[in-house]
């Protein structure tokens, strides 16, 4: 007989006082610790410039809100996400950050770049961010991975594309809110209710990867 495999779960309020080794980052799924993974330059390269022409875009427009990378969003008592970007409403960011820098309210927008985990990204984290109550949700596939791991892509997204969900009430009794889509594709512009001037393309956005 095979003995079952203990996990230690823990509590957000436990895993934020955690003394964790660096180098490395987590979250809290089900109470349980999981390492991210490590993402590749191409990924790093189109979150950091597209963060940078988010926050341009609302400077230029005087829209209120912030872009940032990587925050915690504790979206219930033993449960912890780090998504690559969030856009956050600058009032409730301050407000929410004071004692540290934990999001308990749902931001704005929640943008995730697909690498190889697609099923958490097209699948799972729709449901989890819509439970929260995240507005928008930015699903970015640039194919980055493809040529190495041809398998670990959705089958139904032939080139990059994003896909911009809205919150909209669950069609089904089974979930309260879910995502209507809209996808984009090369020269299509991306739309965002958040950024409603936003004028750039998804080739552009894209293109970010490569540096350029």
């Amino acid at each position: 007989m095979v003995a079952a495999v203990q996990f230690q779960t823990y509590t957000v309020e436990e895993f934020l006082n955690l003394d964790l080794p660096e180098g490395q980052e987590y979250e809290l799924v089900n109470g349980i610790v999981t390492p991210m993974s490590e993402p590749s330059g191409e990924h790093e390269n189109l979150r950091s410039e597209l963060l940078v022409e988010l926050r341009l875009e609302s400077r230029r427009h005087q829209l209120g809100l912030l872009v940032h990378p990587k925050p915690v969003l504790e979206l219930g008592p033993k449960d912890t996400r780090k998504p690559d970007l969030i856009v956050i409403n600058r009032d409730s960011w301050n407000r929410q950050t004071q004692p540290e820098a934990v999001l308990r309210e749902p931001p704005s927008v929640v943008i995730e770049i697909v690498s190889t985990n697609w099923e958490d990204d097209y699948r799972n984290k729709p449901l989890w961010y819509a439970a929260f109550g995240v507005n928008e949700l930015w699903i970015v596939d640039p194919q980055f991975t493809v040529a190495r791991y041809p398998k670990r892509k959705n089958p139904k997204i032939q080139e990059p594309t994003i896909s911009i969900g809205q919150l909209v009430p669950g069609r089904s009794i089974l979930v309260e809110w879910e995502y209507e889509f809209e996808s984009f594709t090369g020269r299509d512009r991306v739309k965002s209710r958040f950024f409603p001037e936003l004028d750039i393309t998804v080739e552009q956005i894209i293109a970010f990867g490569a540096g350029i």
